[in-house]
């Protein structure tokens, strides 16, 4: 994680000290996050990406929000995402138009409370998040905002981290001790995702 927040922060610096010869962009979106396109035990996704023009068809910048998704037998897990994204356009200049983005960045999840009960201690630890969409983006007339429509895939990896306190015998008419039993759970979250966004 060190090196991706190394890696962002360069990216950062990078585009401030561009931003001066480049046109700086806005997309926010709202996402149904989902195992499939019915949408049975669904999440939701708050994105807000922020990035600078290469040119008319590429834009970089960083992308972050809020996620929830759906977790079988663990509940909803919650994450606030950072990424670096690319977005392309293919015809900027059309009223409507095919665009394309791709995110990779890694997703935080210290909003998901550590839970003990009796000895048994659980917290979690955030993962890679990758994220690549496909959609169309339509311009309002006589402005350079738009709305947007995708679709696409979204991956999240993340921990649990269980600790189990326990008493353990020694030898005989000795009292006993208490010990500690650690497990490491990964999980990797692949779902699909419906995204409706404004932008400018």
């Amino acid at each position: 994680m060190k090196r991706f927040l190394v890696i962002l922060f360069a990216l950062f610096t990078s585009l401030a000290a561009t931003a001066q010869t480049k046109k700086y962009t806005n997309h926010n979106e709202l996402s149904v996050i989902t195992y499939g396109p019915i949408f049975l035990e669904s999440g939701f996704g708050l994105h807000t990406f922020h990035g600078l023009n290469l040119n008319e068809k590429f834009a970089i910048g960083l992308n972050t929000g809020l996620d929830r998704y759906p977790v079988n037998n663990n509940g909803a897990k919650w994450f606030l995402p950072l990424s670096a994204k690319v977005n392309y356009i293919a015809y900027p200049d059309r009223k409507r138009s095919f665009f394309a983005g791709v995110d990779l960045g890694y997703g935080f999840a210290f909003l998901n409370k550590t839970v003990q009960t009796n000895n048994l201690k659980s917290k979690y630890r955030g993962g890679v998040l990758f994220s690549p969409q496909l959609g169309w983006r339509f311009n309002f007339k006589n402005s350079q905002s738009y709305w947007s429509l995708a679709t696409g895939y979204r991956y999240q990896q993340f921990k649990r981290e269980d600790s189990y306190s326990a008493p353990s015998s020694n030898l005989p008419g000795r009292d006993y001790v208490s010990g500690l039993i650690s497990n490491e759970n990964r999980y990797h979250l692949h779902r699909f995702t419906l995204q409706v966004g404004l932008g400018f």
